[in-house]
């Protein structure tokens, strides 16, 4: 680099921070934590030291990857990374946080359950013992076998791995459970749901969904002319049963622990979560059923980034926006590029923001150190 461009591109550095120091402060400063970061003592003490000198103070810890538990569980298999240790990284890590008065939020991935070329290795897990609880974009069951066969040749045949299916009532019924039993065993700062959504536009399709939808509807989909009046459409009864699941899963969680924080990762652009996903998540916020939304809003571009927000404040009251927590991801992007987007939520009056993911800060150490003025 000339010594021209490198002046030219301290001064625009200084400039630019100089405007982010005199912006919001954020109440909120939260982190992602990815499971494979909490499988022993020594990584949960390096990434509470390195939350605690960057100022975050509130961490979504991954305790539920791909129908599996990163903390002790009578209701779903043990994670594979820990299958040769009694270690419980919850538990840990919940009783070392306070030490830093950071909050610990388990973040479970809610309706996707597996991703891998390999099969999982619990015998106990949902993908060999429930596979009718699989949904699909075709009104028939999916074969896991001829799947898992299609994903090895083309990785991408099966979209992005095998969903559960949020129309089947056992699925709804299970997940409870396993709310229930983490709210019973565990004192939680919050619960951080992900991946309570539909896998993409056209899923939605699971067998058992499809007959409780035809018990109180004719309406077909896909073929709208046969749709009877003030029957409920197949977009809005999948909608729905998001919905109601998080209604439920809040009242229970509000009911073991009334100042536990509930919150979901969901779609930055609300017409896309909406008809894409069934993910209404303005309507979670309106009505109490979640604390905080959370948009994963990863675009590293500044126009997409602005875009999703400005969608949000046309649609969602102002009384609203305190609630939700920006996320910006630091995978896709250098430093000033993510600050630039640090400063936007801030200029947008939002109460904090969320960082995906801390694995970017323990790869590459620098990354941290040239954010951490955006988070003062």
């Amino acid at each position: 680099m000339n010594t021209i461009y490198r002046r030219a591109v301290l001064a625009a550095l200084l400039f630019f921070t100089g405007n982010l120091l005199i912006s919001k402060t954020f109440d909120i400063r939260a982190l992602w934590i990815v499971r494979d970061h909490i499988i022993n003592k020594e990584k949960i003490n390096n990434l509470l030291e390195f939350a605690d000198q960057n100022n975050y103070n509130h961490l979504f810890v991954q305790i539920r990857g791909r129908g599996d538990a990163y903390y002790s569980s009578k209701v779903v298999p043990r994670a594979h990374l820990l299958s040769d240790s009694k270690f419980d990284p919850l538990e840990y890590i919940i009783q070392k946080s306070k030490i830093y008065d950071i909050k610990i939020h388990a973040w479970l991935n809610t309706y996707y359950l597996w991703s891998s070329l390999d099969y999982p290795t619990q015998q106990d897990h949902l993908l060999y013992t429930r596979p009718s609880w699989l949904d699909n974009n075709f009104p028939d069951p999916i074969n896991v076998g001829s799947t898992m066969d299609k994903v090895k040749i083309s990785r991408n045949s099966n979209g992005e791995g095998f969903y559960l299916s949020p129309t089947h009532p056992e699925v709804d019924a299970h997940l409870q459970n396993v709310i229930t039993e983490l709210v019973q065993n565990y004192k939680l700062d919050g619960i951080h749901f992900d991946y309570i959504r539909y896998h993409a536009k056209g899923w939605g399709m699971n067998q058992v969904g499809l007959k409780l939808f035809f018990e109180h509807s004719v309406a077909i989909p896909g073929l709208p002319a046969l749709v009877v009046k003030d029957k409920p459409s197949f977009k809005k009864y999948k909608s729905d049963a998001i919905t109601k699941f998080i209604r439920k899963a809040s009242t229970r969680i509000k009911a073991y622990q009334p100042y536990c924080i509930v919150s979901a990762a969901v779609k930055p652009n609300l017409k896309s979560a909406h008809d894409d996903f069934g993910q209404h998540w303005d309507i979670w916020l309106s009505e109490r059923y979640i604390d905080w939304a959370v948009p994963m809003n990863y675009a590293s571009g500044i126009k997409n980034f602005s875009s999703s927000i400005e969608i949000m404040k046309k649609n969602i009251p102002m009384q609203y926006h305190d609630r939700i927590i920006m996320g910006i991801a630091v995978y896709n992007q250098n430093p000033r590029s993510a600050g630039q987007k640090i400063y936007y939520a801030g200029k947008s009056n939002f109460t904090g923001i969320s960082i995906f993911s801390y694995t970017v800060f323990e790869q590459d150490p620098s990354y941290a150190v040239k954010l951490i003025n955006y988070l003062k």
